[in-house]
């Protein structure tokens, strides 16, 4: 058999990349988790194409003085139990690395989910060929690729098993040339995939959880099943239940988060600092260094700025530093339970409870915030984003709610038509959507809603874009 040196040689359009025997170990291990020998394979392939492309990716755009930005891609095992296929992006530029072993070359498959599902389309579709053997001969080779619009042009779609086939000889070889070429233009989206509901959605998991149905993707309407896919919920869920771990995530009981009993959520969300305060700022928040003292002479100036005469966004900045600042000061914490009592803006109050709860969580009126990112992979490309959930006790019986969704980045603003939504007894209660400017580009950097929900009443949130998304549920 040919060693890589001489088939690089052989073939100087394509890329060619060692597999390593680490490597593949690793890849093994992480595809184990998998409900049939299919879709282990599945996840194999596309874990050794991405930990190996991504890496070349990143040298080549670096001596090329290229700039990217971030390279943004998913390893999420919920995708490749059911769908081959490794979604890259950079730069506005979205990429498919599509995995086989087979030595036949003569055309290229592309499961339809990443061509017929408007939001998951991609520029350019690559053909990966892999083949393992020992360490001088195992390979992954990049032997073409074609464009969205070749693929749709050129391509035979074959309904039986939902793939298009595209020649070999209408592919293109060397795609690093693609990576010069000007930005491709914006892809028709179309209509986004029919919303199931809940009921439905329900019926189809069970159906297509249990373990004789070998390919779920085949077994229902396209329509049902890509709906079911772009819902980051729903299809874990179903990896979930085919592998027999737990279906669902129970709700998260925000009274607890009062009572500093969370362990249950404690690896999902985070304190708000962990996901959105930059590294180089956490050395001077007392919450998190607690050997910085500061005196009282330095607190006394902020506390003066909390009193009735002053400004109420003044009050509120000077109250969101004392959060920082004040652990160990007793006048402190006198002077934010005062300016709960006494502050007219709602942020305000928020403020002064959020900061109780960094310097007193004991305290009656302290708040919690914790966050959590939101994972709507492919749909934000380069974006991240949080959900912030905050909450403070408002009397005995009732807690104010607060739902933030911000990106990581605090640089950046949100996509446009982001939404935000509580959903409470089957029906939309309440509802945010991030703007786009004259540009078409994202607008806002921040969407907010907030409530006051009776004891023990059960919700959803929901954060979503384009026919995706990713709900939490909570009881108040």
């Amino acid at each position: 058999m040919l060693k890589l040196r001489k088939l690089s040689t052989i073939y100087p359009n394509q890329l060619w990349l060692n597999l390593s025997q680490e490597l593949q170990q690793e890849a093994w291990q992480q595809s184990q988790l998998h409900g049939n020998a299919a879709a282990r394979c599945q996840a194999y392939l596309n874990y050794l194409c991405l930990k190996s492309f991504v890496p070349w990716l990143e040298a080549w755009l670096q001596e090329a003085n290229q700039t990217p930005g971030k390279i943004s891609h998913i390893t999420w095992d919920s995708l490749w139990e059911f769908v081959n296929g490794t979604p890259i992006e950079l730069a506005g530029m979205r990429l498919l690395l599509v995995p086989s072993e087979t030595s036949d070359l003569e055309e290229f498959a592309i499961p339809c989910e990443w061509v017929d599902i408007p939001s998951w389309r991609k520029d350019y579709y690559l053909a990966v060929q892999i083949n393992l053997g020992d360490s001088e001969q195992s390979w992954l080779r990049v032997w073409g690729y074609a464009s969205y619009e070749k693929l749709k042009q050129q391509g035979i779609y074959d309904e039986s098993d939902r793939t298009y086939y595209i020649s070999q000889e209408v592919l293109a070889e060397d795609f690093s040339q693609a990576l010069f070429l000007p930005q491709p233009e914006t892809i028709p989206q179309g209509e986004a995939p029919p919303q199931l509901s809940a009921k439905v959605a329900q019926e189809l998991l069970e159906q297509l959880s249990k373990p004789d149905i070998y390919s779920p993707r085949l077994a229902v309407p396209f329509a049902q099943w890509s709906a079911l896919l772009t819902n980051e919920q729903w299809r874990q869920q179903l990896y979930n239940q085919r592998l027999g771990l737990t279906a669902t995530v129970p709700a998260v009981n925000l009274r607890q988060w009062l009572q500093k009993a969370d362990g249950i959520v404690a690896q999902m969300w985070q304190a708000v600092e962990t996901l959105l305060t930059p590294r180089e700022l956490s050395a001077v928040r007392g919450a998190e260094n607690p050997d910085v003292t500061v005196s009282s002479e330095a607190i006394a100036p902020l506390i003066r700025l909390l009193q009735s005469d002053r400004p109420e966004k003044e009050r509120c900045q000077a109250a969101g530093v004392l959060g920082q600042i004040g652990i160990g000061h007793p006048e402190a914490i006198e002077a934010l339970t005062q300016l709960l009592r006494t502050a007219n803006d709602e942020e305000t109050r928020w403020e002064a409870a959020l900061s109780l709860g960094k310097i007193a969580p004991e305290h009656p009126q302290a708040g919690v915030s914790k966050a959590r990112l939101i994972d709507l992979g492919i749909q934000l490309g380069t974006y991240q984003v949080a959900l912030v959930v905050t909450i403070r006790p408002k009397t005995e019986e009732k807690i104010g709610v607060r739902l933030q969704v911000q990106p990581i980045n605090q640089q950046h603003k949100l996509p446009p038509n982001l939404q935000l939504s509580v959903i409470s007894g089957g029906e939309t209660r309440l509802q945010a959507e991030s703007r786009s400017d004259e540009q078409g580009e994202g607008k806002d950097k921040l969407l907010q809603l907030g409530f006051s929900p009776p004891p023990g009443t059960q919700f959803q949130v929901r954060v979503s874009l384009e026919g995706v998304c990713v709900s939490e549920d909570f009881i108040a």
